[in-house]
This record gives C-alpha cells, sequence and structure tokens, in this order.
C-alpha cells in the first residue's frame, strides 16, 4: 500500500505570537516567524514537505491552502487528544496563530516590510540533525521494480567501531521517499545470531517462524532510529544518548512500496555522537501483540499489549504503530501500587503519519510498573483505507496486514544492565482448547457480534486457554469430512452461537449438532439471539433450554439479581445490580431442567406490560445445564456492544467458556428458586 502524503505539511509545536492586531497581519512580520517555528523544518528543499515555505515568494501562492488546511487543523499533523498528556513536541498550532493565518490570507496575504522578518533557521543540508559524525548506508541503490510485492529487506552494515559510541543524534533518510514505507535501524550487538546468516552488503530476507503459535511481533535486538512519514529524528539532551557497542553492526531494515514505476533508492542513517560519556542510556522498548485475528468486518475490534518494567527508569517517549486499519490507540501506565494514569490517547489514528509525542515532564516508572496499551482496529467498509473489509487480518509486515506496537523511550543509569529493564517474560501458555464461535443471522443483525467474537477470541488468548475459530456460516457444523481439511465439528471442543433466525443447516448437520454436545460430551454457549435461532426446531430448543418470547422491556436498566455467585465467572458481579442490556423472556424453559445463574428481579418490573406473558414472573438472564454428556451455557446479555467491554461480563462468559470446555466443574443441578429469595 503506498501512503498517501497530503499536500500540505506544517510541523511545529504550538506557540502563540499575538492576536492579529487591527492593522492586516504581513508575511514578513506576522506569518513568517510561525512558519519558522513550525513548518520550516519539513518545508524546505530535500525535506517531506511538497513546497518549500521559506520566503514570500515561495509561500505566496499556496496562502489558500494554508489557510484551509491550518483552519481546519488538519495541518500541522498531531493526534494526541488534548485532555491527557502535555507533550514537548506538540505540533498542533494555537488558535492565535491560526487566527493570524487565516487574517493574514483574507486580507490579500501582503508581504510587509523585509526589515520585520526574523532571523533565518540555519538548517543542516540534507539532514534534520547536526552535520553527522558518520553516515551508515547502502552499499549501492537498491533497484526498485514497478509492480509486485517487496519483502522486508535487511542491510548489515559494520560500524567498525573499536571502542563503544553514544549517540546523541540519529536520523534516518531514504533517497527516494515515494517508494520507501519505512526504515528501521538496528544495533546488532558482538556475539548476537540474529541475521546470522545474513552477509555484509548483501539484501537479507529472514525465513518466517515455522512455529504457528511463534509470536511474530517479537522485534528484534536494539531499536536505533527509524524513519516514517512524520517520524522525527532522535534527539537526546545532553547526558542521555543511546550506545552502540564496539564490534556492532547496524542492521538497516527497509520496507518498499511499488507504485506503478521503478526506481532506485539508497537510503542511509547519520549519527552524532555526544561529546563525552553520557550519564543516562536512552533506550526504545515496546510493547506488542501479534497474536490477534481480526474478523471480516470487524468496526472496532480491540487488541491489548503490555510491558512490564524490571527496573526504576524515567519515561521520555510514546509512539504509537498500526497500519491503515487503525482507529485509536491508547497507551495508560499501572504502578505497583495499583494507581493507574492515561498517559495519551489518539483517538483518530492516521497511518499516514508516524509520530512520536514526546513528554513534556518525564515519568519516573518505579519497578514493577505496567505500561498498558489498548488498540482498536477497523475492518468495516466505513474505513476508507480499508484494503480488504472481507477479510481475516493478522500480524503481518506489509501495509495490507495490520501490527499493534506501543514504542516507548527510557533513560536509566548508564550502568543500568539491559536485560534487568525487560525481564524474560513467562513462557506463552499452551492452548489446551478449540472454539468455533458462529455469527450468523438470519433477519435481524445484531450489531455487537464482531465485537463480542472479537472479545472472547482475545480473552482465549490472553487466558491461554482456548483457541477462537470464528465463522459466519454453518459449513463447519458437521461432522463428514470437508474439502481442503476445512475444520469441522469433530476439530472443536465447543461452540458458540450468537446467531438468529433459521441458520442453513441440513437434516444430517442437525444432528451432528445435537449428538456434538449429547454424546460426545462437548460445550454449547448460547449468547443473546441464540435464543432466536431455530425457534421451530424443538431438539434445539430443549438443548439450549428455551427460546425467545418477546423482550417487553426492549433495551432497559434491566434489575438482575445473581442467584449462584459460586458457578465460574459469576463472582465479579454484585449479588443484586442494575445494567443496560436487552432481557428476553423465554418460553419452553422451566427450572426443572436447568440451573438459574441470574434473573430478573420482577418486584421492580413494568409487569403491566402487554407483551409480558409468563404466569410465574420467572425472567431468567443466565443458566446452565447439562444435555446427555455435554454442558450448556446460556445468557440473554449481550445485545449492547459496550458491555463486552465490561470485566465482569468478561469474567462471566470465560467462567462459562471454561466451564464447558470441561476446563473446570460447577454444580449444574437443576433447583427452584433458592431458599429465602422471591421472584
Amino acid at each position: 500500500m503506498t501512503i498517501r502524503i497530503l499536500p500540505l505539511v506544517l510541523l511545529g509545536a504550538a506557540v502563540g505570537h499575538g492576536a492579529p492586531k487591527s492593522a492586516s497581519p504581513t508575511f514578513t512580520k506576522d506569518v513568517l516567524p510561525i512558519l519558522r517555528k513550525n513548518c520550516q523544518e519539513c518545508h524546505r528543499p530535500g525535506e517531506i514537505g511538497p513546497m518549500p515555505l521559506l520566503t514570500y515568494e515561495q509561500t505566496r501562492p499556496w496562502a489558500a491552502a494554508i489557510k484551509t488546511s491550518v483552519a481546519q487543523r488538519k495541518m500541522p499533523p498531531w493526534f494526541a487528544d488534548p485532555h491527557y498528556g502535555k507533550f514537548s513536541n506538540d505540533r498542533s498550532l494555537g488558535q492565535r496563530d491560526i487566527d493570524t493565518i487565516v487574517a493574514w490570507v483574507n486580507s490579500g496575504a501582503p508581504k510587509g516590510n523585509p526589515n520585520d522578518a526574523p532571523p533565518a533557521i540555519t538548517f543542516t543540508e540534507g539532514w534534520g540533525i547536526p552535520q553527522p559524525d558518520v553516515v551508515f548506508q547502502l552499499p549501492q541503490p537498491y533497484e526498485i521494480p514497478a509492480k509486485g510485492t517487496i519483502e522486508y529487506l535487511h542491510w548489515v552494515v559494520p560500524t567498525n567501531f573499536t571502542t563503544d559510541r553514544w549517540v546523541q543524534f540519529a536520523e534516518a533518510r531514504p533517497t527516494d521517499r515515494s517508494h520507501v514505507h519505512h526504515i528501521i535501524a538496528f544495533v546488532r550487538e558482538p556475539g548476537s545470531n540474529w541475521l546470522k546468516d545474513a552477509r555484509p552488503g548483501i539484501p537479507f530476507i529472514p525465513e518466517k517462524p515455522k512455529d504457528a503459535n511463534a509470536n511474530v511481533s517479537d522485534l528484534p535486538s536494539d531499536f536505533l532510529v527509524g524513519y516514517a512519514p512524520g517520524q522525527p529524528p532522535e534527539r537526546f539532551e545532553p547526558g542521555r544518548a543511546k550506545l552502540v557497542k564496539a564490534g556492532s553492526d547496524i542492521i538497516l531494515q527497509v520496507h518498499y512500496t511499488t507504485d506503478g514505476h521503478p526506481s532506485s533508492d539508497r537510503s542511509r542513517v547519520g549519527l552524532v555522537f555526544a561529546k563525552q560519556p553520557p550519564a543516562h542510556r536512552a533506550m526504545t522498548f515496546s510493547a506488542t501483540n501479534g497474536k490477534f485475528k481480526i474478523p471480516p468486518g470487524a468496526a472496532n475490534y480491540r487488541v491489548d499489549a503490555e510491558f512490564t518494567v524490571g527496573t526504576d527508569v524515567v519515561l521520555h517517549g510514546l509512539h504509537p504503530h498500526m497500519h491503515a486499519r487503525g482507529k485509536d490507540f491508547l497507551y495508560r501506565v499501572q504502578y505497583p501500587d495499583g494507581r493507574t494514569e492515561t498517559l495519551l490517547n489518539v483517538p483518530n489514528y492516521s497511518f499516514a503519519w508516524q509520530l512520536w509525542y514526546n513528554l513534556a515532564q518525564p515519568i519516573p516508572l518505579p519497578k514493577g510498573t505496567k505500561i498498558l496499551c489498548t488498540a482498536h482496529f477497523d475492518n468495516s467498509v466505513n474505513n476508507r483505507f480499508n484494503p480488504d473489509p472481507a477479510k481475516e487480518v493478522t500480524w503481518g509486515d506489509q501495509s495490507w496486514d495490520e501490527m499493534m506496537v506501543g514504542f516507548f523511550n527510557f533513560v536509566f543509569p548508564a550502568n543500568t544492565p539491559v536485560e534487568t529493564i525487560s525481564p524474560q517474560a513467562d513462557p506463552p501458555k499452551q492452548i489446551v482448547k478449540r472454539l468455533l464461535f458462529l455469527g450468523e443471522e438470519k433477519g435481524y443483525r445484531h450489531d455487537a457480534i464482531s465485537h463480542a467474537m472479537a472479545t472472547v477470541d482475545r480473552l482465549g488468548r490472553e487466558t491461554g486457554l482456548w483457541e477462537t475459530y470464528i465463522r459466519t456460516d454453518t459449513e463447519p457444523l458437521t461432522k463428514k469430512k470437508l474439502e481442503y481439511n476445512a475444520k469441522n465439528l469433530n476439530d472443536f471442543d465447543a461452540v458458540m452461537f450468537y446467531t438468529g433466525g433459521t441458520l442453513e443447516m441440513d437434516t444430517q448437520q442437525k444432528a451432528d449438532l445435537l449428538s456434538f454436545v449429547h454424546d460426545d460430551g462437548k460445550g454449547f454457549i448460547g449468547v443473546h439471539s441464540a435464543a432466536i435461532t431455530f425457534v421451530n426446531w424443538p431438539e434445539y430448543v430443549d438443548m439450549v433450554g428455551g427460546t425467545y418470547d418477546e423482550h417487553p422491556w426492549n433495551t432497559f436498566d434491566a434489575p438482575i439479581v445473581v442467584e449462584d455467585s459460586r458457578f465460574p465467572g459469576m463472582s465479579k458481579w454484585p449479588s443484586a445490580f442494575q445494567l443496560t442490556d436487552e432481557i428476553y423472556q423465554m418460553r419452553s424453559f422451566s427450572r426443572a431442567n436447568t440451573r438459574v445463574l441470574m434473573r430478573l428481579n420482577s418486584s421492580k418490573l413494568d409487569l403491566a406490560n402487554k407483551r409480558v406473558k409468563r404466569a410465574d414472573r420467572d425472567f431468567a438472564v443466565s443458566w446452565a445445564r447439562t444435555y446427555g454428556k455435554g454442558r450448556v451455557f446460556y445468557s440473554t446479555l449481550g445485545h449492547v456492544t459496550a458491555n463486552w467491554d465490561r470485566p465482569d461480563m468478561q469474567e462471566m462468559f470465560v467462567g462459562a467458556i471454561k466451564w464447558a470446555l470441561g476446563l473446570v466443574d460447577a454444580d449444574a443441578t437443576p433447583r427452584a428458586l433458592p431458599e429465602g429469595q422471591t421472584r
């Protein structure tokens, strides 16, 4: 995928230069100071800005476009929610500066007196950092073809450093920005086996992991500096720097894209060394999650990652990274005493701008602190940047795949062993069970289904207890062998339905589903509209334990009572509470063959509602039962999408799935209303 560079780039921090005077603003006196402070770093020859804005003659033809971009806050690019955190590199223009530019354009964009111009900024030609002490570049230009997919290429570039070198400034730069998606310069220390088969100067493509359960999001070695649109160079205050040990290699990872036109590139990295060894070392770490599977059409798929700090450090900067389906990104920190704090919220993530957010006041993080990252992805047709809404999306290098990485810069005493900062993670938990989650509906459509499937998939991976296989069709609901080694019921330990209507299943499929639970002793979990599924199939209704018979109160603040808090997953709920959701009234339901776990408090209901049909006023919300050798759980909850983000709701379904999978035992003996309780 080719990144679209917007037609105007205005970078820089928000700086006030005074409100527009009654006299019309001029370029030299009022506008040029804003451009020099906020824009010219990129809007100068050789940089990412499509036009230079150094002089009046260069700027005047673009006056109208500049006015539109700043008035709509499209430029400078800055996506941090102002309610959380303060950042030293805040690129958003202050309202006074916006008003000044708008007033200047509205008054005809006059030049003004040249003597009013502020002193010009001295830039290093070809660099955004001071003149580098050393430059590492590709040994020869790489010829980029006109078409095709290019895998990530890696070049080993020996540093030939005979002593440790401390880097205070670092910058990665392509020579052809239009074909370079990104560059990452890694430091490979002496003795590292990473890319051990790569030869210096020759592009190398690493083999893909053969282990299907490998965490492909693990980032190699030491991140030195990167390039992507909007990503600034690394700059550190005196007394702080990144370390390149003697004998290390620089690994240049370059991702090229094609656009129908051949080209060539000779990317490079420039380093400026610290004048003396610093007291503190800076290093880039990350929280990553490479185990996600974004379902087709999911508009708000959540992915979480975390990093536990192994020793005291100071947090300096944050850098979220996703691809075209990235929707939003949140950084939080959880201190050892349990306190949590939101560090950064990016509510409208842009793949076109890979920004760092440098904290105005660095934050000390004591040992045991967790950095918590939460991202959402939009894989729906409503995302105009989505390459393929019909595709299940996993971690991958290419832009049509996805990534979820929360980078951050730590600063710590230079003599701190790096291995104490990022302790070896526990080995991944073995996935012991398989869950088939079916999300097909015939009739009314429930918006919550995609988020429910994504949540269950994530919970399975986080607990390490089950692997979720998501389908929106009934093909796997059979025991017969399918073509192309496709999975069938024999491959699963439980089936979960968030379905509706009469699904397309032939007589044998129906028999196989019942046998799967009743005879094979497998599990069935029904969510909400699973009770509106096959309402005219008596055997299915018997298996589930009931079927839909109106929702008298629609979506409302349901007064709920927990009857069995000892059942797996029920203990997080209060004994009595209110929850906004759509509660079904059931028919063909009886306490004689189900163990009710939650019910409505009928004393707080509008029983005069004409759609209330149960004379016994017994409105079960969740229940468990055995069906032959198998286990069945059903809950009418789940209609409201936001409820799937509730910890108590998630805990309930984790417990229910564990029980249905046979991972835990519980008493599912049918019983009447517990003694002392009233409906």
